[in-house]
């Protein structure tokens, strides 16, 4: 069986997407040859807050490595708090002796955090050792580039900026470059002559059912909503950001237009807006004062803070609807759409025409999906996202969607694992031919 050292420094207690993708596809790595070993940073390093009870979705099995890490409040003084970059030592250390001992075939590492891709370069060069990037999002991202000054987040323009130093340094000798969607697989590369579409794969990010039925058989407490209160409790579970925004104002103006037309089946709706930030200690909430503005402040609340993915998983699974709001960029892709499609719960997904999410759902049956061009075409959305909205409401509570279970296998975290063992076969291939000469 090869062996394949996963580096992250993000995994479970974790509930953050990298950690989830990290479990997605180690955890069925061995049906295809693969023996994993996970690569992450002790969970005392992370500033956000663990759920001890996500390890329970870990096999036994598994084999970690859990490195040190800078501490953040050392760190911070500094100005810096990313996770990997305070790891990347500690993690090269751990990395760099597995690779002497001759005990690995390769080196996967998935990104952000984003500076651990520099060790996959590191390891090639010193050891031969073919290395692979999956990407959850870009690096070098320019969206801020285009959105007005006011709107960038702190310390961005030097972040991006290093990136665009760093990552092509990274990417130099990779065998294999894998992104959540094939827009951004094609986005990521197009800097890089020495990289074509052949040297790429699109890979969702996928969702394990098993973790919907470990939550089913340990049904946790809602930190959200009482579903037994008589109201009618529609969830959005994921982040926020300007290029939610819009979509989100869209959502707003329907709701504001179905008051007025229905007022008394709109008025028992509660719009509730879960884990918009990725700060644990976040109290602004940007999105709900546009909801108070419009009027709508006591049908629509927001948490800013994420919660647990087990958390997570109980506020899907006790709404009567769920709406997905995408981004105005076209490359965008949830991997949130997941846990909503197996959540089983009636679903109206408003999202760029261009983002693989719109494929997904419609190859699964999993809802409702409305698509805009561009973030001017959204204005002209608002009527048909109240009409699949009213049609959500009247749904009695016991609905299901009628999924494609058939389809939906290739989405799941066995069939994601698959195709990631299938890219490890091709490159292993390529590099025995090169050993051999």
């Amino acid at each position: 069986m090869k062996r394949v050292v996963i580096v992250n420094p993000d995994f479970a207690p974790s509930s953050y997407p990298p950690a989830l993708r990290v479990r997605f596809i180690a955890q069925h790595l061995p049906e295809f040859g693969y023996s994993p070993v996970i690569l992450a940073t002790d969970p005392v390093y992370y500033e956000w807050p663990v759920d001890p009870e996500v390890s329970e979705l870990v096999p036994k099995w598994m084999h970690v490595i859990r490195t040190g890490a800078l501490p953040a409040g050392l760190t911070r003084k500094l100005g810096v708090g990313d996770l990997g970059l305070r790891s990347l030592w500690h993690l090269y250390r751990a990395l760099n002796g597995l690779c002497r001992q001759r005990d690995v075939d390769l080196v996967f590492v998935h990104v952000g955090p984003y500076f651990p891709m520099l060790l996959g370069r590191l390891m090639c060069e010193r050891y031969g050792i073919p290395y692979v990037i999956d990407y959850e999002d870009r690096w070098a991202n320019d969206f801020y580039l285009s959105r007005p000054r006011s709107e960038w987040p702190p310390k961005w323009l030097p972040y991006y900026l290093l990136a665009r130093i760093l990552e092509p340094i990274a990417l130099k000798k990779v065998a294999h470059v894998v992104a959540v969607s094939a827009q951004m697989a094609a986005n990521i590369i197009r800097p890089y002559r020495w990289l074509s579409e052949s040297d790429t794969s699109a890979i969702p990010f996928g969702a394990e059912p098993a973790d919907f039925d470990y939550v089913r058989q340990h049904p946790r407490k809602n930190p959200i909503f009482d579903p037994q209160d008589g109201l009618v409790h529609v969830s959005y579970v994921g982040r926020g950001g300007p290029d939610i925004m819009p979509g989100a104002r869209v959502v707003f103006e329907a709701i504001k237009a179905g008051l007025q037309r229905s007022p008394e089946l709109f008025g028992r709706m509660r719009l509730h807006l879960v884990g918009t930030t990725y700060d644990p200690n976040s109290q602004e909430a940007p999105m709900q004062a546009v909801a108070v503005e419009m009027g709508l402040g006591d049908l629509v609340s927001e948490q800013p803070a994420r919660v647990s993915y087990l958390d997570a998983m109980q506020i899907l699974l006790d709404s009567h609807a769920l709406v997905l709001i995408g981004s105005i960029e076209a490359q965008y892709t949830a991997s949130k759409v997941f846990p909503y499609i197996l959540s089983q719960r009636p679903l109206l997904a408003l999202f760029h025409e261009a983002s693989s999410v719109v494929q997904i759902i419609r190859e699964v049956n999993a809802g409702e999906v409305i698509t805009f061009s561009e973030e001017r075409d959204l204005a002209t959305r608002v009527d048909a996202v109240g009409q699949s909205l009213e049609r959500l409401l009247r749904l009695p509570s016991e609905t299901k969607p009628d999924i494609d279970w058939d389809v939906l296998e290739a989405y799941t975290a066995r069939g994601v694992c698959r195709e990631f063992a299938t890219i490890f076969d091709d490159v292993l291939g390529h590099e025995r031919v090169v050993d051999a000469r």
